[in-house]
């Protein structure tokens, strides 16, 4: 399914999708796409459903997108900064990840921090457009042509969030990391990627697989497993951990 144009099969994934150019209708430019949605379009083969939306704001614009969004008639705010976006297929869940220029001109002292602020910067700025379709089972089709993150930010905005998040996402996140990391398509761009991002990022990256994918890598399969994830197994965590901390070494 990676390439210019995706398309997916029924009717759980047509309010995510609208959602997607109800947003690039609101905020006047093409939303950059994150999270779940995002690696459904960068894998060659779907391996779960998403019904949320994640988009990425550099607060570049007139407005923040969350304000944005959150005046909409019929919207309601969810905290800390999600909005329930109505559409023609009912309300989604859209989550807004904000990331200040202060946060990457002077970056924190915690490597999570200062993971989250380059990640989701590096998503942004290097996101490529696709055209996303939905054939719903009436035969409907929903489109939009939008901004996604690549497979190597991916990566490292998935391994961020692990840290602060509950078992299921936690599972649900990690399993979007081998998933990439092993997909015959995904893998190659992704381990280009973290070859050639800026070494701090890098180093970052790095503490991040040892801290999940090797020091807690018993904890990583069951979660991995509870997420649906059953036919992979701690051999496919090492290989992925070993991959990712190669293309992260730098000279």
């Amino acid at each position: 399914m990676s390439g210019s144009r995706v398309a997916f099969l029924g009717d759980a994934m047509a309010g995510v999708v609208q959602a997607v150019e109800e947003v690039r209708t609101l905020i006047g430019q093409p939303p950059v796409v994150v999270g779940g949605l995002a690696v459904l379009c960068r894998l060659s083969t779907t391996h779960r459903a998403t019904v949320d939306l994640d988009v990425v704001d550099r607060l570049c614009g007139t407005a923040p997108h969350l304000e944005v969004l959150r005046a909409v008639a019929g919207a309601k705010a969810v905290e800390p900064a999600g909005v329930l976006l109505p559409t023609p297929y009912g309300q989604v869940k859209v989550d807004v990840l904000e990331v200040r220029q202060v946060e990457l001109d002077q970056p924190s002292d915690d490597p999570g921090d200062r993971l989250h602020a380059a990640a989701h910067a590096w998503a942004n700025d290097t996101a490529t457009e696709i055209a996303i379709e939905v054939i719903r089972s009436t035969g409907d089709r929903v489109e939009v042509t939008t901004l996604v993150a690549e497979p190597g930010p991916i990566i490292a905005m998935k391994l961020q969030a692990v840290m602060n998040r509950p078992a299921k996402k936690q599972g649900t996140d990690l399993l979007d990391i081998l998933r990439l990391a092993l997909d015959d398509t995904a893998r190659a761009v992704a381990l280009a990627q973290l070859a050639t991002c800026d070494a701090s990022t890098a180093a970052d990256i790095a503490l991040h697989v040892d801290l999940w994918l090797v020091r807690r890598r018993d904890q990583a399969i069951q979660r991995i497993h509870g997420a649906g994830g059953r036919d992979l197994t701690i051999d496919d965590i090492d290989l992925v951990a070993e991959l990712l901390l190669d293309a992260c070494e730098r000279p």
